[in-house]
């Protein structure tokens, strides 16, 4: 015969076991929208050759806005993301995994500093002028491509620096 104590201890445990296992996927899903952290440069270096070209990181990008346009997350950053030849600071054409985690850093820094405290909300301040999917996407066409992504840099970056840098 069981001690009442001992009855109560193997009841909780059980309760806690299955509780445990029944918020495993509510903690995965948690997880998963935490903090938004860059890729990482081997995904970047598709060939896996030590460097990232310009192709590479605009195939990653491309993919990665489309995964968050896909999971409705916020395009948050899009306007203010480093252009490939912004990240070159060598200019040789290619990405070393110093440029990109430092040029990923820089922005990541920028981010945090621009949309620190604005009425009280992570990143949702008045008067922010961020791109929404449609502004990327010139062509309609529910994708924003390679181009259509540089292009909006490439403005973003005029905008921002003047006409002559």
């Amino acid at each position: 015969m069981k001690s009442p104590e001992k009855s109560v201890f193997e009841t909780i445990l059980i309760t806690a076991v299955v509780l445990a296992i029944a918020l495993m996927p509510l903690a995965a899903k948690a997880e998963s929208h935490g903090k938004h952290s860059p890729p990482p440069f081997a995904e970047f270096d598709q060939d896996g050759d030590g460097f990232v070209s310009e192709d590479e990181f605009n195939t990653k990008r491309t993919a990665c806005m489309a995964a968050m346009a896909e999971a409705g997350k916020p395009m948050k950053g899009a306007a203010t993301a480093p252009a490939f030849s912004d990240l070159d600071t060598d200019g040789d054409g290619q990405l070393n995994e110093a440029e990109l985690v430092a040029g990923q850093k820089a922005h990541m820094k920028a981010m945090r500093d621009q949309y620190a405290g604005q009425d009280g909300a992570k990143g949702m301040g008045k008067g922010m002028n961020r791109p929404t999917f449609a502004d990327l996407d010139t062509n309609g066409d529910g994708c924003i491509s390679a181009g259509e992504f540089a292009e909006h840099q490439a403005s973003h970056h005029r905008n921002r620096h003047g006409q002559n840098h």
